[in-house]
Formats: C-alpha cells, sequence, structure tokens
C-alpha cells in the first residue's frame, strides 16, 4: 500500500460509513434498508473502478504521465499513437537516468532491454502510462530487469529525479518557474536535468495531445498542474537560461556523456569537483560532436551547490585538451568483438525492434569505449 492507495481506501471507509448509517435510519422510519444504499454502492463503485487502479499504479511507480487531447478524446487511442508516446516517455525517463548517474559516478549506464514504461490502461479521453526504475530490492515490477553495476545511493538518486519531474511541474507558471524548484530541487545540476526533461514532454499539440499531467508517489502529486503548449514555450525559455550565476571559473575534465538536442554535456573526473553538467549555445555544435571522451576545459558562468560546490556551467570558452586516441578500422580484435556480440541482434535491428536496436548500439559505443580504455 501507499499514499495514493491509503487515500481512496480512506474515500471508501467514509462511504461505507455512510451506507451504515442510511440503512440504520430506514430502518427506524420503516423503509427498506436495501433501497436506500443503492446511492452509495454506485458511488463506492465508481471511487474503486475509476480512482483505485490509477491508485495502485502511482503507488508503484516512479512517474505516471497521464496524456489528453483530441487524439485520444472519445475513443481509445490508435496503436501508433501508444508506441510512439511509450518510446518518448521511455527515452526521456532514460535520458534523465544516465545523466543522474553520470553526475555521480564515471559508470556507464547499460540499459535492459526488460526495462520499459508499463502501459496502466486506456479510457475516452486519456491515455496514462506508467514507468518504474528497479532496483535489486524492488519488487513492484519483478518482471523487469534491474539496472546493473550500479550502487544503491545512486540508484535512489536516479529514481528521486524520475520522481521530481512530476514535482517541478507544480512550479510552472505562465510566466516562468517559480523560486520553489530550488527547494525541490537544490542541485542545479539536477534541476537543469529534470526541467530539459519536462520541455521535451510537454506536449506541442502536433501529436493531438495538448494536455500531459505527471504524477509520483507523493500523495501531494493529486494537485499536478498539467503541462500544456504554453508551458513547454516556458519550459524551452528556462532550458535556455539555465544558470543562476554563484561564480566564473575554468574546469578540466573529460566528456562522457552529450544531449545534442539539448545542447548538454557532462564532464567527469574534474579535480575536487567530480563532475558538472554543461551548457553550450549553437555555435559550438560542430565541435560538441566530436567531443565525446575528449578531455576538455570549459569556462563560464556557474552555479553551484549549497556547499559552494560548481555544478552547471553555461559555457563561454571549450577548448579539447586531449583528443581520445583513434582505433583503426582495421584492428581485428575489435572487428572480432564486435561480431561476436552484435550480431545476434542484427536480426532484431532489420526486423525493426528499437530496444534491440538500441541495445546493438550501446554494446558497439561499450565495446570501443573498453578498447580506449586498453
Amino acid at each position: 500500500m501507499g499514499a495514493w492507495t491509503d487515500a481512496v481506501d480512506a474515500k471508501a471507509r467514509i462511504i461505507h460509513g455512510q451506507i451504515s448509517a442510511a440503512m440504520a435510519l430506514a430502518e427506524r422510519v420503516g423503509k427498506d434498508p436495501t433501497q436506500v444504499d443503492l446511492p452509495y454502492l454506485d458511488l463506492l463503485g465508481k471511487l474503486y473502478r475509476d480512482e483505485y487502479l490509477f491508485a495502485e499504479l502511482v503507488d508503484n511507480s516512479d512517474l505516471v504521465a497521464h496524456f489528453e487531447g483530441p487524439a485520444v478524446h472519445g475513443k481509445a487511442p490508435t496503436v501508433s499513437l501508444v508506441a510512439s508516446t511509450c518510446n518518448a516517455l521511455r527515452k526521456h525517463v532514460r535520458e534523465v537516468v544516465k545523466a543522474i548517474v553520470g553526475l555521480a559516478t564515471d559508470e556507464q549506464v547499460r540499459w535492459p532491454a526488460g526495462l520499459d514504461p508499463c502501459l496502466s490502461g486506456l479510457a475516452p479521453g486519456s491515455l496514462v502510462l506508467g514507468v518504474c526504475i528497479p532496483g535489486e530490492e524492488s519488487d513492484a515490477l519483478d518482471h523487469q530487469t534491474a539496472l546493473p553495476d550500479i550502487s544503491q545511493p545512486v540508484l535512489a538518486a536516479a529514481k528521486e529525479a524520475v520522481r521530481s519531474i512530476a514535482t517541478i511541474t507544480r512550479h510552472v507558471r505562465d510566466e516562468g518557474i517559480d523560486e520553489g524548484i530550488n527547494e525541490v530541487c537544490p542541485d542545479p545540476a539536477v534541476r537543469d536535468t529534470v526541467l530539459v526533461a519536462a520541455s521535451k514532454l510537454a506536449p506541442s499539440g502536433r501529436a493531438g495531445i495538448d494536455r500531459l499531467s505527471l504524477y509520483g508517489p507523493d500523495a501531494s502529486g493529486s494537485t499536478a498542474t498539467p503541462l500544456t503548449r504554453k508551458s513547454r514555450k516556458v519550459l524551452a525559455g528556462a532550458v535556455r537560461r539555465p544558470v543562476r550565476t554563484t561564480g566564473r571559473g575554468s574546469f578540466r575534465g573529460v566528456v562522457r556523456a552529450i544531449d545534442l538536442d539539448a545542447r548538454r554535456f557532462e564532464i567527469r573526473r574534474v579535480d575536487r569537483i567530480g563532475a558538472i553538467r554543461c551548457v553550450y549555445g549553437s555555435e559550438r555544435d560542430a565541435l560538441a560532436r566530436e567531443i565525446v571522451d575528449a578531455e576538455v576545459t570549459v569556462t563560464g558562468d556557474y552555479e553551484a551547490t549549497a556547499d559552494q560546490r560548481p555544478r552547471l556551467i553555461q559555457v563561454s570558452s571549450l577548448v579539447v585538451t586531449d583528443r581520445p586516441t583513434q582505433l583503426s578500422i582495421d584492428d581485428t580484435e575489435v572487428q572480432r568483438q564486435l561480431h561476436a556480440q552484435v550480431a545476434p541482434l542484427i536480426g532484431s535491428i532489420s526486423g525493426g525492434d528499437p530496444n534491440r536496436a538500441e541495445e546493438a548500439s550501446q554494446r558497439v559505443r561499450d565495446i570501443i569505449a573498453e578498447q580506449h580504455a586498453r
């Protein structure tokens, strides 16, 4: 049981109490008790039919997305809409988890093919999806595979970041993002990661979805503010100007992950800091494509945590200080490993399975990274 199902059970107890009181009153005045309880039974049925399954899903998920719009109004959504919506939610949740893990450790996330959003159900006028990030201790979705090679504290931080996507929507106003978001996400790097995810999830209206409500396991999420096309513009503005400057400096580190769409990358192994999330402008798009695994020095205005540790920087200067060793395409060992480990997935790729295709691509990247390390 969780906060959401507890709240539904509390409502049910109230209705049961009203039924008992109504039947007792009917007996006292000589009326048929079985007739006075019908309205209450209808109310009780509606409660369990409409609210309990949703509450159970939220309690067992890290994030629940409720999509609304013309594409689902008055009818069941098309298979293509469900598939595209699932893929988008899965992609953005993965990006958050990978970014948070990257900010906390130098481990690379190998995403299990079995870890996917679970479809909770369909109803006229809406589409509801839930996603859970299972760890070793998770039994909410026992058919899913846990993320490997990630410590429980780091995984807990990633799960909390995914859950906070729902929380930060309450701080999106018509005029901008209110200051309360700093209490929800005191780490500037985490806050920026979550805002980027929310900006990508917010509906554009082009797919026939014009409202998105996000929920997390905390009971206060019942007051979720729907994201709309206007919210998308507000979030886009916040993502363009994310740094609340607390200082200026230069930092050297290794680029391990990059989001070309959001123009973000993380540098790791920064002396006495660990990792810093970097924001760059369009003028560095071409260079950004070439710096994965390179050692770079970034300079710019940064935002620090309460303990004065820089975590988010607006890059004004980017210098590559050491490029990774390039592997020869004739490297027979690399070719042998690629063939042995990726060939079994090729059939799935040709069959159009996006999960297996991404698994194959990730495995190629892992093999190349291992060869670089040697």
